[in-house]
């Protein structure tokens, strides 16, 4: 038996077009906060990030958090949450994956009782216990989230062996193989964000899948090689590292078309 990938968007935020690449017009869009079940046969039911939940709008209702909220507004309906979602599919969650500590990456966690043991990267835990409340919003993390993810006790993707990377995939790395099976591989993903790591499954029901976070805004914008315009990189994180780990992924997705990708916020990946 093969892991099995099953996609959903748990709400999703309002913003300009323009902000996700770099040629687009200033028309608002919707951008998921995507959401992926992977039915592991040997390790169960893991959760690639938790889009968003009660505890965002919870985070972001004092000043001056609210103005996250008025920046980029999000939408969540009821039937949207992860609880009722993963009822529906009947999940019953081992593991949680964070690819890094943005609020709407986290927030769902949070509506899930118990919390199910959680993974990130050292390098995003590191940050997350720095800077002032403005700071740590500024970063993508109300305070609320941020005091709510400190009491958590994760593991850290960087405390797996290293593995060899995919092929086509040597300009990226190193890669760590979380599941002792080399059927889930961890990898940095740097440039958005702090500690930002993607998922790589070499084999699915589907085929090979790669769970890429904000490294990407949508797989159209890798196909043309379109990455977000700078002010967007400069604000969300490293925009040099960013172009780098956007460059080495867009390769990837032009010379191994047996991959799927999933970046967190696209429409066609979450329709």
């Amino acid at each position: 038996m093969l892991p099995e990938i099953i996609p959903f968007r748990v709400g999703y935020c309002s913003a300009p077009a323009r902000l996700s690449r770099r040629d687009a017009g200033w028309w608002p869009i919707r951008f998921p906060a995507g959401v992926v079940l992977i039915r592991h046969p040997g390790l169960g039911d893991i959760l690639f990030d938790t889009g968003y939940g009660p505890a965002f709008f919870e985070a972001t209702r004092p000043i001056p958090e609210r103005f996250y909220r008025w920046l980029t507004p999000a939408h969540l309906d009821r039937d949207q949450r992860l609880p009722a979602q993963l009822g529906r599919h009947g999940a019953q969650i081992r593991h949680v994956v964070l690819s890094h500590l943005h609020a709407d990456h986290v927030a769902g966690l949070f509506g899930m009782d118990p919390i199910p043991p959680v993974l990130t990267s050292r390098k995003s835990w590191a940050h997350l216990h720095q800077g002032s409340r403005l700071a740590t919003l500024k970063a993508g993390c109300p305070e609320g989230l941020r005091r709510r993810l400190q009491a958590l006790s994760p593991q850290f993707f960087e405390g797996f062996p290293q593995v060899p990377p995919p092929e086509g995939g040597s300009s990226l790395g190193p890669f760590h193989d979380i599941s002792g099976t080399g059927s889930l591989l961890a990898v940095a993903l740097p440039g958005h964000g702090h500690g930002q790591f993607g998922l790589y499954l070499p084999r699915t029901t589907g085929g090979p899948a790669f769970l890429i976070a904000d490294a990407a805004w949508s797989r159209q914008a890798l196909r043309d090689g379109c990455p977000p315009p700078d002010y967007t990189l400069r604000r969300l994180g490293d925009a040099a590292a960013y172009l780098a780990t956007f460059s080495a992924l867009a390769d990837l997705a032009r010379n191994r078309p047996d991959i799927t990708f999933w970046p967190s916020h696209c429409p066609e990946a979450f329709a």
